[in-house]
């Protein structure tokens, strides 16, 4: 089930982002990115070694709470 976390509102030098964010799972099947150029799964220990864009900062930080 998929259970809504926040919603990013960010202003980049070019365009702004208001990005919807999700908890899901995936149940069967494989990931079809649709926005992103790339994915990977990590362990929570490798949260803070990605280099994240702005934007992703302000949910990462959110997600981290979670864990």
């Amino acid at each position: 089930m998929d259970s809504y976390l926040d919603t990013i509102e960010y202003d980049y030098p070019d365009f702004h982002l208001s990005m919807d964010c999700f908890i899901c799972s995936i149940v069967e099947g494989n990931l079809v990115l649709k926005e992103h150029e790339d994915s990977k799964w990590i362990k929570k220990e490798e949260i803070d070694t990605l280099n994240w864009l702005p934007a992703d900062l302000v949910i990462i930080d959110k997600v981290k709470e979670m864990m």
